[in-house]
């Protein structure tokens, strides 16, 4: 019988061949090469099988569930069930290491007194954000269950998970299954130690509206081409933009919440909706005005499109957006025909970013004109074209809101608020076109007249 590996990596993935294909490369390109990796599909039905098939490595397993669990709990477990190496690595499908992650990981489990050594790693915010994200490093080298650190980045002793019954579903977990996992096993007192080294890099799906539906990777693939020519100038660089983001209130903490399971488990579902894995249906209220739908900003989690619900006591709700510089609407209206499109913006950080504003339909340009209300706001006001680009089996209008840029207001000496902001929108409206005749269309010059008169 073939000799242990020192390592067992196990790679939980669903339906992401692209993202997939990078990540073994990553692994694969690892300075410590004593392991075997057990990619695990969650039930997958598209060529994942045949990608890791065409790495040409005997280190590298397929395993496919027989049904999709919609969480890397059962991947994980699975993996657990067939690891042969005295440790346990987990790499997300759509992450990647840095060639000394293994060796850094070895080097705590085996001299360090460590049960489980976390590798600090560095978080990406969609392209247009800017955002950035640490974890995986410990005040004063002593880890608390408060602190952070995702799956890519862990390292354990196959038999402490053995011990502790491996991974629950979410059902069972406490918190999200990652964070119950290392719960448990701290529970059962597993030593954590931190590397103190930058070996891992997230792209976190959860950011990026769609994801799963896209399936892009060119972040990481672009990353794995630099890395490849620039070596470690490159990781240099991508740590100096982390400083250069934290400069810039662009480098965000995260913290292990403290909320019940419910929450969790709410939080989860709004996490495979954004993520687009798993799409449903949602019912949303509106109001309707002079024969028009109007929605009200809806509170729902964004990714870093959107701020948080706020109030103005003569205009009402809003939502600021940004950091992102594309921000989404998304309405549940069918398109049968053209149709109006009103959009209240409530706030604007500069007229340079109103300038720059456009919106789409359903990747579908709409052409938009402003009015200035008696009430400080502003009415965009266009007509959503028949063929705006809607699926046959949609019922979803998505609007995107792109502007050239987004500002601090403390840079533009508004306030000491440090959030990077766009444009505020309030309610959204869509009815019949042409409207009605008490409600003409605007006319262009009204837009320019406007932007005129605010510089």
């Amino acid at each position: 019988m073939a000799t242990p590996p020192v390592f067992s990596v196990i790679i939980a993935t669903y339906n992401w061949s692209s993202a997939l294909r990078l990540a073994l490369r990553s692994v694969l390109g690892q300075t410590f090469g004593d392991f075997e990796v057990l990619v695990v599909g969650d039930g997958c039905t598209d060529d994942s099988a045949d990608v890791v098939r065409s790495m040409g490595d005997p280190r590298v397993q397929w395993h496919n569930l027989p049904r999709n669990h919609g969480s890397q709990w059962a991947p994980n477990n699975h993996g657990l069930s067939q690891a042969r190496g005295k440790y346990v690595a987990y790499l997300g499908h759509d992450d990647l290491w840095w060639p000394t992650h293994l060796a850094q990981a070895f080097d705590v489990l085996e001299h360090g007194g460590a049960d489980i050594a976390a590798a600090a790693t560095l978080m990406y915010g969609p392209e247009d954000s800017g955002i950035r994200a640490l974890s995986g490093f410990f005040p004063n080298d002593r880890f608390s269950l408060r602190h952070f650190f995702v799956p890519s980045s862990m390292a354990h002793r196959l038999e402490i998970a053995r011990a502790v019954g491996g991974w629950r579903p979410p059902e069972e977990a406490i918190l999200a299954v990652d964070v119950d996992f290392l719960r448990r096993c701290h529970d059962a007192g597993a030593r954590v130690v931190a590397t103190k080294d930058v070996t891992t890099f997230k792209f976190n799906a959860a950011w990026r509206r769609d994801a799963y539906l896209t399936k892009d990777p060119h972040q990481q693939r672009e990353f794995m081409e630099q890395a490849a020519r620039l070596g470690e100038a490159f990781r240099l660089r991508e740590l100096t933009r982390a400083l250069e983001a934290a400069s810039q209130d662009k480098l965000i903490k995260i913290e292990v919440p403290t909320d019940a399971k419910a929450s969790a488990t709410i939080s989860s579902n709004i996490n495979h909706q954004f993520k687009g894995s798993r799409k449903t249906q949602r019912l949303q209220a509106f109001t309707l005005v002079q024969g028009r739908r109007r929605y009200p900003p809806n509170p729902d989690y964004a990714g870093f499109e959107w701020h948080g619900l706020e109030n103005d006591r003569k205009r009402g709700a809003f939502r600021w957006s940004g950091p992102c510089t594309q921000s989404h609407i998304v309405l549940p209206e069918r398109m049968a025909g053209p149709s109006e499109l009103r959009l209240q913006l409530v706030h604007h950080i500069s007229t340079d970013v109103l300038r720059s504003l456009r919106v789409t339909a359903n990747d579908v340009t709409v052409d938009m004109v402003m009015t200035p209300q008696e009430d400080g706001t502003l009415i965009l006001h266009g007509c959503i074209p028949a063929d705006a680009g809607q699926q046959p089996d949609s019922n979803e209008l998505r609007l995107a809101l792109t502007v050239s840029r987004t500002w601090r207001p403390i840079d533009l000496r508004h306030s000491d608020d440090r959030r990077w902001l766009g444009v505020a929108v309030g309610w959204t409206e869509i009815g019949p076109w042409p409207p009605e005749p008490s409600q003409p269309k605007p006319s262009r010059g009204t837009w320019w007249k406007f932007l005129r008169s605010a510089e």
